[in-house]
């Protein structure tokens, strides 16, 4: 291909990119993501040493792509632009840079999480580990900066592990993601403290499924204290947590049924939803009742 045909063709690549962002601009994302594979099409057709010349705006629109294919659903074509993605940023990082590697860790991290949503464990687990890698290294240098992902990369792995029945991995993933959450839960508590409260109550799940009550309270307990630290400061969101978490405590732990006229009096609270209301209201009565004729 002679230079002045390149120099055609990547004109016409870059007005089919221009009217694709134009279009991602105004959400009209079938569009956009028409002109985006129009001008990937024209990328392709040019030599390994062309493609170099102008493999940063082919990234660009494989990024964009993968941004507008997944804000529609579409599995397959989210795949395909992150996969193409992740080819030029191995192309383009080097043994003495770290440059590029936190764009290639978070597109790792996004393609593993489509995969999670996906449902396909298997792959998000090898896609999860490879981020993790990278994530890690990349944490030891600027622990603030990565420590969200690699917590919430941790916890992925802990339930794709769980579902696989590969406990000692699951318990170790968990371990380790709470740590990460409970230092930012220290620095920011309103935004981090739900999180750990969800590892604790699926911590206190994974020993009750081993049996191991003793550990599973011990995590149950862990997750009402912070339960009653959130419902201090926004009732709305978090009363019914805690009055579900009371619930368990008498059915799964033996905890007194006086407990549950507290939970009764969250729950009543929260009159915007009096389906749940009412279901729960007489899981309390049925709980009373049933424990009251076993004393």
């Amino acid at each position: 291909m002679d230079s002045n045909s390149i120099k055609n063709r990547y004109k016409l690549a870059q007005n089919y990119t221009d009217i694709a962002n134009l279009y991602r601009r105004e959400y009209k994302y079938e569009e956009s993501e028409f002109f985006y594979s129009e001008a990937l099409k024209i990328y392709n057709t040019f030599s390994l040493e062309d493609f170099d010349t102008f493999k940063i705006k082919v990234l660009n629109i494989y990024n964009y792509l993968s941004i507008i294919c997944n804000e529609q659903g579409k599995f397959q074509e989210t795949k395909d632009a992150y996969m193409g993605a992740l080819v030029i940023y191995q192309r383009l990082i080097t043994d003495d840079s770290d440059k590029y590697k936190p764009e290639l860790a978070r597109t790792l991290f996004d393609l593993a999480s489509l995969y999670f949503k996906h449902n396909r464990k298997n792959k998000a687990g090898e896609v999860f580990l490879l981020a993790l890698e990278i994530l890690l290294y990349l944490h030891q240098k600027e622990p603030s900066e990565y420590k969200e992902l690699v917590a919430l990369s941790l916890y992925r792995l802990a339930k794709i592990y769980t579902s696989q029945q590969e406990y000692k991995n699951a318990l170790s993933a968990y371990r380790e993601s709470l740590n990460h959450y409970i230092e930012l839960a220290e620095e920011e508590p309103r935004k981090y403290a739900s999180y750990v409260a969800t590892i604790f109550e699926e911590l206190a799940s994974f020993y009750r499924s081993q049996n191991k009550m003793e550990m599973a309270e011990y995590f149950h307990l862990k997750l009402l204290d912070i339960y009653t630290e959130l419902n201090h400061y926004n009732e709305y969101k978090y009363g019914l947590k805690l009055a579900l978490s009371i619930i368990d405590g008498v059915i799964y732990y033996n905890q007194h049924t006086l407990s549950l006229y507290q939970a009764e009096a969250i729950i009543k609270k929260h009159k915007e939803n009096m389906q749940v209301v009412d279901e729960l209201l007489e899981q309390i009565y049925c709980l009373r009742y049933e424990k009251s004729h076993i004393d």
